[in-house]
């Protein structure tokens, strides 16, 4: 027997088929068990936060697209790494072990037709490299339905449906997940009606509709409500790379991009070569959309920590998927040059993450036992989750807040949601409940419309909190310029200022004057009035160049600063989002932190801004073209002179 050759041409001993059952049986448990995830407490941490609220939204029955707004859906809390004590501990508990499973027989069971060293280098790839990165696992999968399950010639209509089921359960995770599954489906319409097969082009539309449809109601949702979600959901991925952007090294970036260039290749290849023209219609068009969508999601928020970050995803997709796609895309070839491509992975990832090769196997071997030994107690998980959530709600308590608030609605600015959660407050959260993902104007006004509602919560715990060094007023700018006369600061606790309502938030927004409006260049100095007796909004529209639209579009766009000088001579460097300063924020005060809002809701201010430029950090001047500003008073949101308050303090 050639071990090298595609099972279809191998000769078959009688004891074959009982191998393969076995070699299944076996591998879909050892995936299974690497695929399970032990969860960690909560705590008030920005990743911790989303997660726990997704858990408590699915509690709650609150409707995505309307009373939450993010970049998961309503089964995301299913892939939640942190836990909420019993708070929805069985389904998780269900995905996390029969979820999983089904996951693995998945995998396991679309790439049975490749010759065995291929299905090796796919298991091991598997093994070694999906946790760097949560969503490589669903990428890969996803892949697989389209190309293996939903394309494959002769497929009957029944095994269609069955991957069409799990593709629509899969884009009610998460967003991005519905957008890869939904082009995966549309993929397999083009290869079916390039076949002349319009039958089951028309069967796969129809279940993979009503799969989408029965995950959302299932997950306790108003068909009503998908619309809203889908377009609210839109809003955010278009703001996310002016808003998240983060750089990378250039020796990462080279890596990535040669890899991603590779991948471009070989999906040219494979439209050009594969026999088949509907499948390669379908095949390489799906390819090509998903690589992108990895290359971006990867690169745009190119952090990278020890043994994981968003780099990881290209690279762990195609280490994973590169030694099944030739095998698939071609069947009977030995070898293929793609098949490089995981030595090409490898390598990058010795360079720009070294300690993989010292920590990684020894982690991955600890997160396999950790889980298994979690698994051998797993009806007792439920108790032991709600035992550590205790704990952590003793040790971040906040007694003195709790005793005010008592029975009150209360909401949490800027990200640290979970601290409600764990002081076992009535949450009323605002629809984009982590506010440095209000970053474009509509995503403000769900905001700012919330706390103009009858919902408004009756406090605001606020932490002193942002993202990438931003600017701070940037984050809910609308909601923040709108909160004085109407809430008021009460105490500080553990670092987080209280804030008690008065009134409700007027649906009138306040006033500004403009007195000043102009076209600057970077690094160009722009005075602001000495001895201002009001608050100070800014309107900044950062014009990027030919050259920055076309970054922009197949890379990420170009990062743009603030520098300001206040009037003690200290300068500062902080980050602007784009879509957020075209329409605005509060400059004056500056509103670093809580008290800064106290004071501000006083009619008073600690420091003021005095001048302020743009730059751009890394060398990125030449993107940009210009900044159009305008500068306004805001009468409503007085501040006393500095010599009024100098003499009060005395």
């Amino acid at each position: 027997m050639d071990a090298f050759a595609s099972p279809s041409i191998r000769g078959e001993s009688p004891g074959y088929r009982w191998t393969r059952i076995a070699e299944t049986v076996v591998v879909t448990l050892g995936l299974g068990l690497s695929l399970f995830s032990v969860l960690s407490r909560t705590d008030p941490r920005l990743d911790a936060s989303w997660q726990a609220m997704l858990i408590h939204a699915h509690a709650q029955g609150l409707q995505f697209g309307r009373d939450v707004i993010f970049t998961w859906g309503p089964w995301g809390f299913l892939c939640s790494l942190t836990h909420l004590g019993r708070t929805a501990a069985v389904p998780i508990l269900v995905w996390q072990v029969a979820g999983q499973l089904l996951i693995a027989f998945a995998l396991v069971t679309l790439t049975r037709e490749l010759v065995p060293w291929r299905r090796i280098a796919f298991v091991a790839a598997l093994l070694a490299f999906h946790w760097l990165f949560q969503d490589t696992v669903y990428f890969v999968l996803t892949a697989l339905v389209a190309i293996s399950g939903l394309m494959k010639p002769g497929a009957r209509i029944a095994r269609l449906l069955a991957w069409t089921l799990l593709l629509g359960f899969l884009a009610q995770i998460k967003f991005t997940y519905f957008v890869i599954t939904s082009a995966a489906v549309l993929a397999a319409i083009a290869c079916w009606s390039g076949r002349g097969s319009w039958r089951l082009c028309w069967v796969i539309a129809a279940g993979y509709t009503a799969a989408v449809l029965a995950a959302w109601v299932a997950a306790g949702q108003h068909l009503d409500n998908f619309y809203p979600y889908i377009r609210r959901s839109l809003d955010i991925s278009s703001g996310y790379a002016e808003a998240m952007g983060f750089d990378e090294s250039w020796r990462l970036f080279i890596w990535g991009a040669g890899l991603a260039l590779v991948c471009l290749l070989f999906v040219w290849r494979a439209w050009r070569t594969v026999p088949d023209r509907p499948f390669a219609l379908g095949a390489a068009g799906y390819l090509a959309f998903s690589f992108f969508v990895m290359w971006k999601e990867s690169f745009i928020r190119a952090d990278i920590v020890p043994l994981g970050g968003h780099v990881f995803g290209l690279f762990t997709y195609v280490l994973i998927l590169g030694p099944a796609l030739p095998g698939l895309l071609y069947a009977g070839r030995r070898w293929h040059w793609f098949d490089l491509s995981f030595v090409l992975c490898l390598v990058a990832v010795a360079s720009f993450d070294p300690d993989y090769y010292r920590m990684g196997p020894r982690v991955a071997w600890q997160l396999v036992h950790g889980q298994a030994e979690a698994l051998k107690a797993l009806p007792e998980l439920p108790g032991e989750w709600q035992r550590s959530f205790e704990e952590a709600s003793a040790d971040a308590s906040l007694p003195g807040i709790k005793a005010a608030v008592g029975r009150g609605t209360v909401d949490v600015y800027n990200y640290s949601i979970a601290i409600a959660l764990l002081n076992g407050l009535r949450l009323s959260s605002r629809p984009i409940f982590q506010s440095y993902s209000a970053y474009t104007p509509s995503l403000e006004g769900w905001n700012l419309r919330y706390y103009q509602s009858d919902r408004a919560p009756d406090f605001l715990l606020w932490r002193d909190e942002n993202v990438d060094g931003r600017y701070p007023g940037q984050d809910d700018a609308m909601l923040v310029a709108a909160l004085p006369g109407h809430y008021e600061a009460m105490f500080e606790e553990g670092g987080y200022w209280l804030f008690r309502k008065l009134t409700p938030v007027s649906a009138l927004p306040p006033e500004r004057r403009l007195v000043l409006s102009r076209t600057v260049r970077l690094a160009e100095e722009i005075e602001l009035a000495p001895r201002g007796e009001t608050a100070i909004w800014l309107q900044a529209d950062p014009v990027p160049n030919n050259l920055g639209r076309l970054r922009g579009m197949l890379y990420k766009p170009a990062l743009i600063n603030i520098a300001t000088t206040d009037e003690q001579g200290s300068e500062r460097v902080w980050r602007l989002v784009p879509r957020v300063a075209r329409f605005g924020f509060i400059l004056v005060p500056t509103l670093a932190d809580g008290s800064e809002l106290a004071l501000l809701m006083k009619g008073e201010a600690r420091s003021r801004v005095k001048s302020f430029h743009f730059e751009a950090p890394g060398g990125q001047d030449e993107f940009w073209s210009h900044v159009d500003v305008s500068v306004f008073q805001m009468p409503g949101l007085p501040l006393r002179p500095r010599a009024a308050q100098a003499k009060r303090t005395e």
